[in-house]
């Protein structure tokens, strides 16, 4: 378990300095980490970790079953687009990761959004059968994501 505790307080800005590429140094250092809690995620989406990031995660991080991790969104969208569109490591997730703790983020995903974010997580997390959001924002990506569970073998359909 790696736990690193960044929380923001609401008034001073975005205390989480991490990168995307500190986030790959960490993970690569650790890819037997069953656990990893990378701060709490803020109001702010000034940190400098984004999608890249949990991409780094799925990739080194095989065995994890419990993620919490700061990043930013206010790009999720364009992130994800390009990792479906790219080669950038996307084929190399193996990570059997089932619950993602998103924390309170400030973004609403809404329309055709919810749909790219939905299949970029999946692709990110292959198993991942529940997104939560202790904020309320991402109420319809977390609905999409149920909607596609096979209920039956309880694993993601692509």
């Amino acid at each position: 378990m790696l736990y690193v505790d960044a929380h923001c307080d609401g008034v001073g800005g975005c205390i989480f300095h991490l990168t995307d590429d500190d986030v790959e140094e960490i993970v690569a250092a650790l890819p037997h980490l069953k656990s990893l809690h990378l701060g709490r995620a803020c109001n702010f989406n000034s940190c400098c970790t984004t999608v890249a990031s949990v991409l780094s995660i799925s990739i080194h991080c095989l065995n994890l079953m419990v993620l919490e991790t700061h990043f930013n969104t206010l790009t999720i969208v364009d992130d994800i687009k390009r990792l479906l569109d790219g080669g950038s490591g996307r084929d190399n997730t193996k990570c059997k990761l089932r619950r993602l703790m998103v924390g309170y983020l400030p973004l609403e995903v809404h329309g055709e959004d919810v749909e790219t974010v939905v299949v970029g997580f999946k692709v990110i997390f292959p198993c991942l059968t529940d997104l939560t959001d202790y904020g309320g924002h991402w109420h319809e990506p977390r609905c999409k994501l149920r909607d596609t569970i096979d209920v039956d073998t309880a694993v993601p359909v692509l």
